[in-house]
């Protein structure tokens, strides 16, 4: 069930941009073929693992089927397009060109099945002097700026975002992407090619904010700084703790909880806009202020002193700490359940909550060709397996 159910995706993509997205679109509803070469996908190979079997790529491509196909092949290619003309939609995420050259591109494919809707994922673009170019996450931080913007709190070079920050937001941007064109089609009837680069992705993922100052040209503009994360980190006792206000009532209520009367009397920081104004002073001044009032205090002592006065505070958690926080909980966030060869697994359910078309998690993910027999079945080839897997062209788990 879900808002996708009957949707088919055909996903010949690898790693996590790719597969991430495709395991969203089971998540809600839709069927997904995953085809891997014959040793797999390499993110097989990555993260902690049980039974030879990755966590992370389980999390990737739960909900799918696997069928093993070799694409150096012209049999191998065959199967592909003819899997083609059954699905909706098709996500890959080869170097720009590949999958032209091995008679799987979009205008291949359309030619078979002109409603597919056909998402290509690169690094950098399909076309322009760094498209051919290898792109991996920490790559594509550096490249488009989210490595500066993430350095400039400290005040030394550039500093990466300790997470595959990049093949994320591209997979939640592929996936957006591939629904609305799911919603066009309903109105046009065909199909259409979506490309999709990290490098754009993360540009136009910095400009809301930190390109804030960027955006209006010309001499007459009033500058400010960009705007970037204001909380102020403070250290306390048993713990690590961030406050943020930005309402002038936040910044009132932050200042009577601790005592601020020198911050709360200045008439630098004592409005929004004069804070804006001498927005480097007066995170300066904050964050001694805080520090100072703050460090014999423990977590709930601040805690208890900011509430009160409702200004927004939140103590760090470490990973390990979610499954038993009360408001992920509440939320319904974690499960668990068994994988057949991975054992024992805790997954977070997808982030929406739907109340017309409730979603379950998708399935387990998949061995390597676990579901190569039912898929070439499916699509009328189940005569072909046996010359199939004798020529090395296909492989079942």
């Amino acid at each position: 069930m879900g808002p996708l159910e009957g949707v088919k995706v055909l996903d010949l993509s690898a790693v996590v941009s790719g597969p991430l997205t495709g395991a969203m679109l089971a998540d809600q509803g839709a069927e997904v073929i995953k085809v891997e070469r014959l040793t797999g996908d390499i993110q097989r190979n990555v993260g902690s693992k049980r039974n030879g079997y990755s966590g992370s790529f389980h999390v990737l491509n739960r909900g799918k089927r696997s069928i093993a196909v070799d694409l150096s092949t012209q049999r191998g290619i065959e199967l592909i397009q003819q899997l083609a003309a059954t699905v909706d939609v098709v996500v890959q995420n080869f170097r720009p060109g590949v999958i032209d050259r091995l008679g799987l591109g979009y205008t291949q494919l359309a030619l078979i099945n002109p409603r597919i809707i056909f998402l290509s994922i690169s690094g950098f673009g399909q076309s322009g002097p760094t498209a051919s170019k290898r792109a991996y996450d920490p790559i594509i931080q550096m490249y488009s700026g989210i490595a500066h913007v993430q350095g400039q709190k400290r005040g030394a070079g550039p500093e990466q975002v300790n997470q595959l920050l990049m093949d994320k937001l591209t997979a939640y941007t592929g996936f957006q992407a591939i629904t609305a064109a799911l919603y066009a089609r309903e109105k046009s009837g065909v199909g259409q090619h979506i490309e999709l680069s990290m490098l754009d992705t993360a540009v136009a993922f910095l400009w809301p904010d930190a390109g804030a100052d960027d955006i209006l040209l010309g001499d007459d503009v009033e500058h400010h700084p960009a705007i970037r994360a204001a909380g102020t980190v403070v250290e306390l006792l048993d713990g690590w703790g961030a406050i943020m206000t930005l309402s002038d009532h936040e910044f009132e209520g932050l200042c009577r909880a601790l005592s601020l009367t020198e911050i709360a009397t200045d008439s630098r920081f004592n409005t929004l806009k004069s804070r804006q104004q001498h927005r480097e002073a007066y995170v300066d001044a904050i964050g001694k202020a805080i520090a100072n009032a703050t460090k014999n205090m423990t977590l709930a002592e601040l805690s208890d002193k900011l509430d009160a006065e409702h200004v927004p505070f939140a103590h760090a958690r470490d990973l390990k700490d979610l499954p038993s926080d009360a408001q992920i909980q509440a939320n319904g966030l974690f499960y668990e359940r068994v994988h057949p060869v991975a054992g024992l697994v805790r997954e977070v359910r997808p982030a929406p909550i739907f109340s017309g078309t409730p979603t379950t998690t998708a399935g387990f993910g998949p061995t390597i060709g676990q579901d190569t027999r039912d898929i070439l079945q499916e699509a009328g080839l189940a005569e072909d397996l046996d010359a199939l897997l004798r020529a090395g062209i296909v492989a079942q788990g």
